[in-house]
């Protein structure tokens, strides 16, 4: 890993470290925030959630409550917004 002057890395620099695509990274994050907030603002238990998804654990609610990316996929992250009745829009671009 290497790192800056001041000894910090960035995000990107981290996920290459740690073997993730930093891209797939930062989508989860954003759905993950989404998922916070809303539960926040409406006051849904991390149990609540669990229970709209089929499938989904309240410890794998827990994981991605403690930002743990890994624990959950793009796909199952949709699943969870569709339950709660969040609408997401992706916008693609040519990569730099």
């Amino acid at each position: 890993m290497k790192k800056n002057k001041d000894k910090t890395i960035s995000l990107k620099e981290l996920a290459e470290d740690w073997g993730i695509d930093y891209e797939v990274y930062k989508i989860k994050t954003k759905l993950i925030e989404r998922i916070k907030t809303h539960c926040e603002k409406n006051k849904i238990s991390q149990r609540a959630l669990a229970n709209l998804v089929p499938g989904l654990s309240q410890d794998r609610v827990s994981k991605i409550f403690n930002d743990q990316v890994g624990h959950m996929t793009i796909d199952k992250l949709i699943q969870v917004l569709t339950a709660l009745d969040i609408k997401v829009n992706l916008t693609l671009k040519k990569a730099a």
